[in-house]
């Protein structure tokens, strides 16, 4: 069946050729809009396969706009731009789009796009399958509870990874009887429970004030998905969601409501703290399941039929267990994470996990190891960047006897290490361009040849790539493959940098505090206010691992009752930290300089620079060398 595609273009010659060319490659070119309006009458028509999509179109409206909602759809596309203005391109981005072409592009440029999307399109179907089932099999396996509260618990940790929500408010209502309960997220499977008593405590109002707004909400006929100026008209339409998005910080919601026949009613109303969590695919996942959702709530909540229910929440501590017992935290951000590798986890896809160095990459990867059908098969290591450009294709792939100089015996690669398991490329930036080819054959064929030798070996190995590097900018300057980029891009996860999750900062201080009071022999009764107000001062270039190393230091050099800021705090650190003016680059050029001071400029070893900062070596050498560092002594290796 051939595929319809929707140009969205205001350039006629641009437009004309895309259309020629798509029908040349045995496309349907289900129309050609320039405006959103056009656009979405086209789509009323014919819902297309994908759409391209120009960014700046006629009419007040760009084609950034018709990207929101083209999300909240679920239809895919492609941008078209000439331009590269930054703050666009951020604003593009925050729209997950299938793929950038920038103007003037080859067609050669156009097939690659559209094949890589494709690829996304039909893999996201299959595992929005994967997850419908796996979120029914879950959903029908939750046993009957004595405590209403408890069952209601296990519903919202199964939802969370495919429904990220922060705040979910649930109304049943049956002819005898209604269930009116919120549930609000407090930590990685962790949330408290808020009924008409927790309402009308939080909120200073009485709790009849509380049930009238509630009953009230229960009679609008709420549904969609609402943010920015919606979300607001919403607010000023229900009393409900005014008075819960205060409380919760709540940005978005995605109202939902299951038709049940004469009398019987259910709605879900999911709340974020931020925008762009809620599409059109999760809204459909919720509305497929109404059934089982209906026997849960009537039959194995364990809730009495009378008028209402207010159960009383419960306090929750922050530290992650299970799987993420590594992980400390409570921050949105870091718990988006989680939940985003929950999600993830059960799949076979491959995952791109991009942040700073120091930020616990690997960590998140050994997460989704341990999450996946594949967690008692190997989990391999290797980082792209340590490994020297002559032997990296033997390192991965192996050799067999006699295949170059020096290799006098056969040699397993990691990808064979690997199989039936997860490879972890780290550093993946690093990646010389024509080993970016082979792995790119890999990652399609599911297969590989020893250096040497003439047969293939098939495989299943997941990959899970990391980087600390803007892969995209390396795709501009021709440093990385567009086509391998968007094949790891498949399911990108971001890990924050700590400047991005301050809240967690005392946390995982006390935590290393504990950790090296341990290792030390020496005990302190915990961080003073004075030390915690310096440490949530600093941005932390260096991430988790500055914060970790400071704790070591904190732990050898201080003595007394309580850590107090000392000389492990450096001074100079503190001032930069409370410039508004100095970029995050100035800073983190600052701190390197120091530790660089610290080590008599010495990068390697055990004492060297590159183990404080806790980077490799190359990728230390590669930040002194871009951010412009010159050598006061001459740089010792």
């Amino acid at each position: 069946m051939k595929k319809h595609i929707l140009i969205v273009e205001d350039e006629f010659i641009v437009a004309n050729d895309l259309s020629c060319y798509l029908e040349e490659q045995n496309f349907v070119v289900s129309g050609i809009a320039s405006t959103v309006e056009e656009a979405l009458l086209f789509i009323d028509k014919q819902p297309p396969y994908i759409v391209l999509l120009d960014i700046h179109l006629k009419g007040k409206l760009s084609g950034i706009d018709l990207a929101k909602r083209l999300q909240q759809l679920n239809i895919p596309f492609i941008y078209l731009s000439a331009y590269s203005n930054k703050l666009i391109l951020e604003q593009a981005k925050k729209t997950n789009p299938y793929g950038f072409l920038v103007k003037p592009f080859r067609e050669k440029d156009l097939h690659i796009a559209l094949e890589i999307a494709t690829y996304h399109i039909e893999h996201h179907a299959d595992t929005n399958t994967q997850s419908e089932q796996q979120l029914f099999e879950k959903l029908s396996s939750i046993p009957t509870g004595d405590k209403g509260e408890e069952c209601f618990e296990e519903i919202a940790k199964v939802l969370q990874p495919g429904i990220p929500f922060d705040f979910l408010f649930c109304n049943l209502v049956r002819d005898t009887y209604t269930l009116r309960l919120g549930i609000h997220r407090v930590g990685i499977r962790k949330y408290q429970i808020i009924g008409v008593n927790e309402f009308s405590n939080i909120l200073g109002l009485s709790i009849s004030e509380v049930e009238g707004i509630i009953a009230e909400r229960s009679l609008l006929k709420v549904q969609g998905i609402y943010e920015d100026t919606e979300f607001d008209r919403l607010k000023d339409l229900s009393r409900f969601e005014k008075m819960v998005s205060t409380p919760f910080k709540l940005q978005s919601c995605m109202a939902l409501s299951i038709d049940q026949g004469h009398e019987k009613r259910l709605s879900f109303s999911f709340y974020a703290k931020h925008k762009g969590v809620f599409n059109r695919t999760r809204a459909d996942l919720i509305q497929s399941l109404g059934i089982v959702f209906s026997d849960i709530l009537e039959n194995k909540v364990g809730l009495k039929k009378s008028g209402g229910t207010s159960v009383k929440g419960h306090a929750t501590s922050h530290k992650n267990t299970g799987t993420f017992k590594e992980i400390i935290g409570k921050s949105p951000k870091l718990l988006n994470v989680l939940h985003d590798i929950e999600r993830v986890a059960p799949m076979k896809t491959s995952i791109l996990i991009m942040g700073e160095s120091g930020t616990g990459k690997e960590l998140f990867a050994k997460c989704i190891h341990r999450l996946s059908p594949r967690s008692e098969a190997p989990f391999v290591v290797i980082n792209c960047g340590a490994i020297p450009e002559n032997l990296i294709e033997s390192t991965l792939f192996g050799h067999v006897k006699g295949a170059f100089t020096g290799a006098s015996t056969h040699s397993t690669g990691k990808f064979e290490q690997a199989n039936g398991g997860t490879i972890f490329l780290d550093e993946i930036g690093e990646m010389p361009l024509e080993m970016q080819v082979r792995l790119l054959r890999v990652l399609q064929e599911n297969e590989i040849e020893r250096i040497g030798d003439t047969k293939t070996i098939p495989l299943d190995v997941r990959v899970i790539a990391a980087t600390n590097k803007n892969l995209e900018h390396e795709v501009e300057t021709g440093n990385f493959r567009l086509d391998l980029y968007y094949r790891l891009h498949v399911f990108p996860v971001y890990a924050p940098p700590l400047r991005e999750r301050k809240e967690d900062i005392p946390l995982l201080a006390q935590y290393f505090l504990d950790k090296y009071m341990n290792l030390t022999g020496k005990f302190f009764e915990g961080l003073s206010e004075k030390t915690l107000e310096a440490l949530l001062r600093y941005d932390f270039p260096g991430n988790i691992r500055e914060l970790e190393n400071l704790m070591e230091r904190a732990v050898i050099v201080e003595n007394g009752k309580t850590l107090t800021p000392g000389n492990w705090i450096p001074e100079n650190e503190l001032i930069t930290s409370n410039n508004d003016f100095k970029t995050f680059e100035t800073k983190q050029k600052e701190y390197i300089v120091e530790v660089l001071d610290h080590t008599n400029w010495r990068v390697s070893g055990p004492k060297g620079a590159a183990k404080i900062l806790g980077m490799k070596e190359k990728t230390l050498f590669a930040k002194i060398k871009r951010l412009g560092i010159e050598k006061r002594v001459g740089l010792k290796s």
